[in-house]
């Protein structure tokens, strides 16, 4: 008896000499030391996000990556990321090349042209694929990425967030259904994270062609959803007119509760809607609003092409906005670097050239606080 009393002992010690030496996963979150952060998509952008000074930044994850050899790449990266202090806001984008390796993960048999397309929740075999490339995805990141944005633009079904022909109600109900079902899988493997649904700035335009729907009529639907979770905003808040930096002038950015666009003209407008009792998060708090994608053109037909003095400028006045603005939490500049293909379009958004040259707005950037 007493031998096996002592080997019962001993069992236990090493047990709990197992337990003391691995760790238990702890749930994580990078808390920002300021709003200021910026768009990257690679490994060689980390030494330009660290002297910005950027406290956060923000990467498109297409869900095509999940299943190849990228996965590993990204991780890394956001890792890098991490330990060097910079909170990580993750969008996931469900692209058509996903299709090949998880058919039912797509809405929809062939390719309709859309930039993106909705997570399938047309029926029980796409939720079922969406939870697990949800899984896939937040199992791998789950100590890397502080923030989850689920899919891109979502009130313009047409090009960003393509399920196909639907009335207002059904749309909602559907993207309800994929953000719970993302939610669920994130908030599983990281409490902490925070989960935002996101919008272009486009406040009160009904449908205006295709499957454009104002945010404003879009968000209570969405909150009736889903209102028992802690969901949070991601607002684009560019200029109105992409080719000209100045935001100021903006005609249809206006001080009224039903105006066509919200954007760092005006806003307040968002988070006084946002302060509404029914709006409030379960703990009964304003929800977490970050400004995930806004860029100021240094090449403007407007302003004779060239106008690298103006972007600094205009970027130094939004920022100085939100950040006066109590319930922003990030403010993330599209881009680091200016992309050649969009330069045509004079979508020059970068703080630093397509040749690598720093652009004035890099400097200044850098001295905000």
């Amino acid at each position: 008896m007493n031998s096996l009393k002592r080997i019962a002992a001993a069992a236990l010690s090493a047990a709990l000499c197992f337990s003391m030496a691995v760790p238990a996963y702890a749930d994580h979150y990078q808390t920002p030391k300021s709003i200021k952060g910026v768009l990257i998509n690679e490994h060689a952008q980390i030494p330009d996000v660290l002297e910005v000074g950027a406290s956060q930044v923000v990467l498109n994850f297409p869900m095509s990556w999940a299943f190849s050899s990228q996965l590993s790449v990204c991780q890394d990266l956001y890792t890098k990321l991490d330990q060097a202090g910079v909170t990580v806001t993750l969008i996931v984008l469900n692209d058509w090349a996903a299709a090949s390796y998880s058919p039912s993960l797509l809405p929809v048999s062939q390719p309709t042209g859309a930039s993106y397309y909705a997570f399938n929740t047309l029926n029980d075999a796409g939720v079922q694929s969406t939870r697990d490339a949800a899984k896939r995805v937040t199992e791998a990141f789950k100590d890397c990425v502080s923030n989850w944005v689920i899919g891109n633009e979502v009130n313009d079904g047409q090009a960003w967030n393509y399920i196909g022909q639907m009335d207002i109600d059904t749309y909602c109900s559907n993207y309800a259904t994929g953000f719970r079902t993302w939610y669920d899988t994130i908030k599983g493997s990281n409490k902490l994270a925070n989960v935002y649904i996101p919008f272009d700035f486009r406040w009160n335009c009904g449908q205006v062609e295709g499957f454009k729907y104002g945010a404003m009529d879009m968000i209570p639907r969405l909150n009736s959803r889903l209102k028992d979770t802690d969901y949070g905003i991601a607002w684009h808040a560019y200029p109105e007119t992409f080719e000209d930096p100045v935001f100021t002038d903006d005609i249809y950015t206006l001080e009224k509760a039903d105006t066509y666009i919200i954007n760092l003209k005006n806003l307040h407008i968002l988070t006084d809607y946002m302060q509404q009792a029914d709006m409030l998060s379960p703990a009964g708090k304003v929800r977490h609003l970050i400004l995930s994608e806004q860029g100021f053109t240094s090449d403007s037909p407007a302003h004779n092409g060239q106008c690298l003095d103006l972007q600094a400028q205009c970027i130094k006045e939004a920022y100085e906005t939100a950040k006066a603005n109590p319930y922003v939490e990030a403010f993330l500049l599209n881009r680091m670097k200016d992309e050649q293909g969009l330069l045509d379009a004079h979508y020059a958004f970068g703080l630093i050239d397509v040749n690598g040259n720093k652009k004035p707005s890099f400097e200044v950037y850098k001295n905000l606080q």
